[in-house]
């Protein structure tokens, strides 16, 4: 009898050791689910923030009073837009057009663009790239150069 009740002890705690292994590797498991989907949203991001600069870099490129002008002192402009795919919001991006260097002997404007992952007051994930484009009208094409790219965050 002893022997029956002693057999019942066992597979119990062999069963509780079972059942915290399996809940510990779960555990692991769902830190792996989310380290995966921050790498993703933090690449949708940095696709969001080089969308928003090609987006400037095309506004400059096309229309000679953009960015308008409005007060002489101004030398920030800002905009963001909505991204869609297929009618689904999947971000955003947010501009900056620095244009302090262009009266001076540079000849440059600096491009800030922000990718948004989620809403634009919460997001899961951003990244920000920040580009200096050459306008000078000595260049022989009407395309703006990038002088110097930096990306301003990392994954």
């Amino acid at each position: 009898m002893r022997r029956r009740g002693m057999l019942l002890v066992v597979a119990l705690l062999v069963l509780g050791v079972a059942l915290v292994a399996g809940m510990g590797l779960m555990a692991s498991q769902v830190s792996n689910y989310r380290g995966i989907n921050s790498v993703e949203d933090s690449a949708l991001a940095l696709c969001l923030a080089q969308a928003g600069l090609e987006d400037a870099r095309l506004k400059l490129e096309r229309d000679l009073d953009f960015p308008p002008t409005g007060n002489p002192d101004q030398i920030l402009f800002t905009y963001s837009e909505d991204v869609m795919v297929a009618g689904k919001r999947v971000g955003s991006y947010r501009i900056g057009i620095d244009t302090a260097f262009r009266s001076t002997d540079y000849d440059m404007i600096r491009v800030t663009s922000t990718g948004l992952v989620g809403s634009q007051s919460n997001p899961t994930a951003q990244r920000t790239i920040k580009v200096d484009l050459d306008t000078s009208p000595l260049r022989p094409t009407t395309n703006f150069m990038p002088v110097k790219i930096e990306d301003l965050s990392g994954l």
